[in-house]
């Protein structure tokens, strides 16, 4: 036997030094390499503080999943099967096979399985993406250069995540513009995919093209075709907002921590960025607390991990679970300004203490 002692303390026991833990983590397609919710929860992976084997896969679609967790649990193989994403029914095909294999451990990250034997993870997208909403109201009045004019692109109209990151953002949005009440907003545009950059770029070409939508910040819940509204600000600023000062193309991304892909370079992800923020449910955190409990033998299955414990309650504001992204690491002080980050700080808070009431 190997005893192993944990960073936070503690020991885990294996029993063979040479069997590390064997954990299968399945996606669907693109997969990792998303730059969104696969590659945030990817980092939490590889936090865990003994040595494991994962086992990937990248599924089709929902029922090329359904098939895979159904093979993998079936050989019994696995101390847990993480299923991770939020496609329209992913749960279901969770449940369906969870129920057929009761002795197998899963971790669902994106939504809830009310299974003994499903740890999963959700989160209070609303809560965060109506801090999104009340940023953007500010930025696009920040100056006189800038238009007032807000856009909304999302991925798929049909998943239910994605329509709780748009109407919290629109709650966001409303609430700010009581104050500012010269924010104009554009009807809401949708890619049709998860990943199809194409679309997506000419769908924010139009929104900042002053002929067509004139927009000074776009809300992209977008998943991987975040790379086409990439290539959109690149083309906006040098055919529009070039010579107009502090008149960027805003964004403000979803689903992971996006912020480097408004830097000139995302590879070296230093400078200002035109991405001010995400809004970004900690699904790593998540990834980590249920690999870390089953490994411990203290797996509690039908509970959720998204917050700091495992509970009824999923990550929220209060338990940090989901927040906004830091914005001072890429920021440039003309364009998110100090007084708009103290408005974000004050509507958190009153969100937590219960003085702003969301809408469900």
């Amino acid at each position: 036997m190997i005893l192993v002692f944990s960073l936070v303390g503690g020991f885990v026991f294996l029993t063979n030094q040479y069997v590390p833990s064997n954990i299968a983590v399945v996606v669907i397609d693109p997969g990792f390499g998303d730059r969104s919710m696969a590659d945030q929860a990817y980092e939490g992976l590889f936090t865990v503080e003994v040595v494991v084997d994962y086992d990937f896969r990248v599924a089709v679609d929902v029922d090329d999943l359904e098939t895979i967790i159904e093979s993998i649990a079936s050989n019994g193989n696995h101390d847990v099967i993480m299923v991770i994403g939020t496609e329209v029914g992913l749960a279901a095909a969770v449940n369906t096979v969870a129920a057929a294999y009761p002795n197998q451990r899963f971790g669902f990250i994106g939504g809830f399985v009310n299974q003994p034997n499903v740890a999963s993870a959700t989160f209070a997208y609303k809560e965060a993406s109506f801090l999104a909403g009340t940023l953007a109201a500010y930025l696009a009045v920040g100056n006189v250069n800038r238009t007032g004019v807000v856009g909304i692109i999302g991925s798929v109209e049909a998943d239910s995540v994605v329509a709780e990151y748009i109407d919290g953002f629109l709650q966001g949005l409303d609430y700010a513009n009581q104050t500012l009440g010269n924010v104009t907003l554009l009807p809401t545009q949708y890619v049709g995919s998860y990943n199809d950059s194409s679309t997506a770029e000419n769908l924010a070409k139009n929104m900042w093209n002053p002929a067509i939508g004139n927009a000074s910040v776009i809300f992209a819940p977008v998943r991987a075709s975040i790379m086409g509204i990439r290539s959109a600000m690149e083309y906006a600023n040098l055919t529009w907002f070039l010579n107009t000062l502090n008149h960027e193309p805003f964004v403000i991304a979803a689903e992971g921590n996006q912020n480097y892909m408004g830097n000139p370079n995302i590879d070296i992800r230093t400078g200002p960025s035109w991405v001010v923020t995400s809004v970004v449910p900690r699904s790593d955190l998540a990834v980590y607390r249920i690999i870390n409990a089953t490994l411990w033998d203290d797996f509690i299955g039908a509970s959720d991990y998204g917050g700091e414990f495992a509970s009824q309650f999923g990550g929220n504001l209060t338990n940090n679970g989901i927040d906004l992204e830091d914005m001072l690491e890429f920021r440039n002080e003309f364009w998110v300004t100090g007084a708009m980050i103290n408005r974000t700080i004050d509507y958190r808070l009153a969100i937590i203490n219960g003085t702003i009431l969301i809408d469900e």
